[in-house]
């Protein structure tokens, strides 16, 4: 789908197939390094309370909004940090952090962290020595035009790795 993503001017972008908007730079870019769990919530917070690009329903992103993000067919890319190629879209600038935070918990001691390097997703201990970036997200995705972006794979490693 040609110019699927909409960039709005404002520091967000809208995907105009699932109909959600996402922030156009994530966590990485705001604080140049990976945040913990905890921190990332508490971004969120931030977010919400300075109202950014005029909105206060700033969210994590499920599973499946993060896997929506990731071109299988690695058409599109950008670089993070470390010229590591993440697949996806252009409209979102180069630099940004490899993965994201996703809203999916077991308990209160781990998250589940979605690649847009690989297009792999794994659970991470939330405690503080484990980081990620956040890409946050606003809105509401028909759960049918996300199951069309089929299945997440498991990641490999210390992760654990969770389908249900």
């Amino acid at each position: 789908m040609e110019n699927r993503f909409a960039d709005n001017g404002d520091g967000t972008v809208t995907d105009t197939l699932t109909k959600l908007v996402w922030k156009k730079e994530d966590s990485f870019h705001e604080f140049k390094k990976f945040i913990t769990y905890r921190q990332a919530k508490k971004y969120l917070e931030k977010l919400n309370q300075e109202a950014f690009a005029g909105q206060s329903d700033w969210r994590l992103p499920s599973r499946e909004e993060a896997h929506s993000l990731f071109y299988q067919d690695k058409s599109q890319k950008v670089m993070d940090k470390y010229e590591m190629e993440l697949f996806i879209d252009r409209v979102f600038p180069d630099g940004c952090g490899w993965d994201t935070w996703t809203d999916h918990t077991r308990g209160k001691i781990t998250a589940y962290t979605y690649s847009f390097a690989s297009g792999t997703g794994g659970h991470k201990d939330v405690d503080d020595n484990l980081n990620s970036s956040l890409r946050p997200v606003r809105g509401e995705a028909d759960p049918e035009v996300l199951k069309s972006f089929g299945k997440i794979k498991p990641r490999k490693g210390y992760f654990v790795s969770d389908q249900r």
